[in-house]
């Protein structure tokens, strides 16, 4: 392997460990929420929104470093899958809180599908594609050759 091709190797792994941990963390956010939904905690749950603020973090770096790959270098499609889920996960984020700053955000039960359901969706998306990525990269699923 030419180290051309070791530096493209670690720039996919440094972003779908970002794609990864975006996962993971807005995943913990998701079971969260979805424990705030069946039993209200009150201001318990004020720290679900320091998870939830402090999951945009990986899945920004996650956005950017796959953006910028993708505009320097590749058409890989796990890289392409995973900027579009992050751009999606973003832009609702946006709207949510758009929609709540300029006050016209729905009270109540109308409101936790909003913030519980998404998240969900992109957890799953988001880290089956990073695990699966890092399964079929690191050996776990190769198929070895046949004689």
């Amino acid at each position: 392997m030419s180290s051309r091709d070791l530096r493209g190797r670690r720039h996919l792994q440094v972003i779908f460990g970002l794609f990864l941990a975006s996962g993971v963390t807005v995943g913990a956010y998701f079971l969260w929420a979805v424990a705030d939904w069946i039993r209200p905690q009150g201001e318990g749950a004020f720290g679900l929104l320091f998870v939830g603020a402090f999951s945009f973090l990986p899945a920004v770096l996650g956005w950017l470093a796959g953006g910028a790959y993708l505009f320097m270098a590749s058409k890989d499609r796990d890289v392409r899958l995973g900027v579009a889920l992050t751009t999606a996960h973003l832009v609702w984020w946006l709207l949510v809180i758009g929609i709540a700053v300029w006050g016209h955000a729905p009270s109540g039960w109308a409101a936790r599908p909003m913030t519980t359901v998404e998240p969900g969706l992109y957890a799953i998306g988001v880290t089956v594609l990073a695990a699966r990525w890092f399964w079929w990269h690191r050996g776990g699923g190769r198929v070895p050759d046949a004689a």
